[in-house]
Formats: C-alpha cells, structure tokens, sequence
C-alpha cells in the first residue's frame, strides 16, 4: 500500500491534512520566534534554513532506484510534503504582507494622511478582489460572481498591467537616448547594432530592404536577416556568458544562505 506521501495533492482530504499541519508548524514557529531573545532567534533561523537546504540537496543527489516506473531515493516519498509545507509558508508570508498593507493604508485612511485617496483605492481593490475570487471557487464560468472576476482581473488588472509596461517602454527609449552619447567607436557600433536589431522587427525597417533579393548572397543583407544574425550570433553568446556568470553568483549566494553566513539587518539585532 501506497503512503499518503504519494498521493497526488488533487486527494482533498490529504491536501486538507497537509494545510491544517502545515499551517500549525508555522503557526508555533512563529510564536516561538516571538518570544525567543535576538540570539536564540539566530540559531533557530539558522538550524531550520540548513535542515531545509540539506533536505533538498540530499534528496537530489541520493543514489535512486526504480520503483514502480519512477526513480525514487528513501527521501522521495517526503519531497511533496515537504513542497507543500514550503509553499503553505509562502502563502502565509504573502497573507502577512497583506496585513502589513492594510495596516499601513489603514492608518494613512484613518488620519487623512496625504494620498490617503490612495489607500482607499486600494482596500477597494482588495476587498472587491477577494469577493470575487471567494464566490467563484471552482471555476464555474456561468456563475454571476465568475464574470466579475473576470472583468476584474482579465478587463482591469491585466490591461492596467499592459499600459503600465508600455509606458515603461517609452519611458526607457527617451532615457536611454538622453543618456546615451556617442564618443567612442565602441559607441557608434553599439549604437548601430541597437537601430539595426530595432529596424529588423518592425515593418518600416523591413520595407527599407525589401528590394533586395530573398535568396543568395544579398538576402543577408536585408534588415530582418541582420537582425537575426547580431542577436543570434553576437548578442547570443554574450548573453550567455552574463547569465553564466549570474547562475555562479546565484550558486554563491544560495550557499551563503544556507550556511548562515550572509549576515542581514536581523542578524545586526543580535545582542
């Protein structure tokens, strides 16, 4: 027989289990670090993001065997577990931000403070939100409340998201060309290489060399295919080597943070 470890997390009463446990874990953790000194607080902090750390990579590089099809180690059954616990804990660090904001926008609400206009938007926002994301629980699109939603999220949030990016856009050409000056060489082809890859995607650039033939050797020189070959064959590899570079620093500091020795503004506290 199969354990509960292994049970799809779509098992209601499993996944109720794993809310109500996991929620309590960090229910006691949280009032235990409440009420622990700075330094006692540091040590658990410590002890609980290397058992964490240590989970994950022992589990990784385990030696698996195949069972039944899959290629599991002793600490495979308890990996989804595990992953729900974690992400019950990430969800009640957003519940907590969430509070966080209501306090913040509340007492700004409450006092008048400048932009408190704001604040009201936003527990608008947020209560209308919530509302409609309770009453159409289970995705039931002839619900009245599921139209709401929609038209909340997908005809306000989503739009609202577009026209903010697309000014944003706007916003980084006119700073990049206020900025940007061209005194060097190095300048001058980089400054290039930015109209031709620019030129290569819309169709007034396309048009420029259309006149040139698809096939052969002048087809290279239509601006589509330029574009295509800086971004290809010299963005492409310096692209690569920036994000090589930032997966080595990523991997330094995952291993400083699992080993304690990032030291924070908590950590400054410590009496």
């Amino acid at each position: 027989m199969k354990s509960w470890h292994l049970m799809p997390i779509g098992n209601t009463t499993h996944f109720f289990i794993s809310i109500v446990v996991g929620t309590a874990i960090f229910v006691a953790l949280l009032a235990l670090l409440h009420r622990l000194p700075p330094r006692m607080k540091k040590y658990l902090i410590i002890s609980c993001t290397f058992i964490a750390g240590l989970f994950t990579v022992t589990e990784y590089l385990w030696p698996t065997r195949l069972v039944d099809g899959e290629q599991v180690n002793p600490l495979t059954p308890y990996l989804q577990p595990v992953f729900n616990y974690w992400m019950l804990i990430l969800v009640w660090t957003i519940g907590l931000g969430v509070i966080s904001l209501a306090i913040v926008h509340g007492r700004r609400l409450v006092r008048r403070q400048p932009g408190w206009h704001n604040s009201l938007a936003f527990f608008i926002a947020l209560c209308a939100m919530l509302i409609a994301g309770f009453a159409c629980w289970g995705g039931m699109s002839d619900r009245p409340m599921y139209k709401t939603y929609d038209v909340l999220f997908r005809g306000l949030l989503v739009n609202l998201d577009a026209a903010m990016f697309s000014l944003l856009a706007f916003y980084i050409a006119s700073a990049a060309y206020r900025a940007f000056r061209v005194r060097t060489v190095e300048a001058a082809l980089l400054m290039c290489a930015a109209l031709i890859v620019m030129l290569g995607f819309v169709s007034f650039g396309v048009k420029l060399t259309s006149w040139l033939p698809t096939v052969g050797f002048w087809s290279y020189f239509r601006m589509e295919n330029l574009s295509a070959w800086i971004l290809n064959w010299i963005n492409s590899p310096g692209y690569r080597a920036v994000i090589i570079g930032v997966e080595v620093g990523a991997l330094a500091m995952a291993m400083r943070l699992w080993l304690s020795l990032e030291r924070g503004a908590f950590f400054s506290q410590e009496s």
